[in-house]
């Protein structure tokens, strides 16, 4: 099966099970990003998103589009997952916003129909990011901005998967970095800083950030076990791009 076909279905059977263990942390205050729950309010990455037309890459049970609905933003949630979207529809409050089925690799929407997309662990995490990249390109209008959380490759390359924790010894070839194999077939993706960068800009990008969020000492990765637990702030965890279309 290819990887669209394995990542839906894993998914879809994670799917109440994922938000039944990290809605509250997802959800628990507005525009928290990653493993760390590192506010926007600190780290100024997304901006005003009042009257903006919204893609979120990957939306899951919708949290960040819920908030991002509710501040006048024309959102679209988009998901690979029908259970992933089953959550955010039953989710959804006041404030309305669109849900759409597909895959990242492959955007079913016109030239120049966006102002933002962004995804935090979402789309360009598990769609291979030299194919879903340019698809972003094309679907934001001019001066339209991509923002978008992902692993570090630190923590890709620290991470223990016996143990299932990060730990402080290197244990994958930094080069080696590309498809991650996940639970029953699932593909996750992960790319060099320089392969990030060679990717952007290919697709015709100007990157304008590279923001490592750090969390402060003693705080908590609410995800994954880590050894020593302030491992990402001793390290970066996560690299939070922001990017534009020319």
């Amino acid at each position: 099966m290819d990887s669209v076909s394995v990542n839906r279905r894993f998914w879809n059977q994670l799917s109440s099970a994922y938000q039944r263990d990290h809605d509250p942390q997802i959800g628990a205050a507005p525009r928290l990003w990653g493993m760390y729950s590192v506010p926007d309010a600190q780290l100024q990455a997304l901006g005003d998103v009042a009257g903006k037309r919204v893609l979120e890459l990957g939306c899951g049970a919708g949290q960040w589009s819920r908030v991002l609905a509710a501040e006048g933003a024309l959102v679209v949630g988009f998901d690979l997952s029908e259970a992933q979207l089953g959550a955010a529809a039953g989710a959804m409050g006041a404030a309305r916003y669109a849900l759409v089925q597909g895959a990242a690799e492959q955007l079913p929407f016109a030239d120049g129909s966006f102002d933002l997309v962004f995804c935090d662990f979402g789309g360009l995490s598990w769609a291979p990011p030299r194919l879903a990249v340019p698809q972003v390109a094309r679907v934001l209008g001019r001066g339209g901005r991509l923002v978008f959380n992902v692993a570090s490759p630190w923590f890709e390359a620290c991470y223990d998967e016996a143990a299932g924790r990060v730990t402080t010894t290197l244990r994958q070839d930094y080069f080696g970095l590309d498809a991650i194999a996940e639970g029953d077939g699932a593909v996750s993706y992960q790319l060099t800083y320089g392969d990030w960068v060679r990717v952007l800009r290919g697709a015709g990008l100007i990157i304008d950030d590279l923001i490592e969020p750090r969390p402060g000492p003693g705080v908590l990765n609410g995800y994954n076990e880590t050894d020593p637990p302030d491992w990402a702030h001793r390290w970066p965890a996560e690299l939070l791009w922001v990017a534009r279309r020319p």
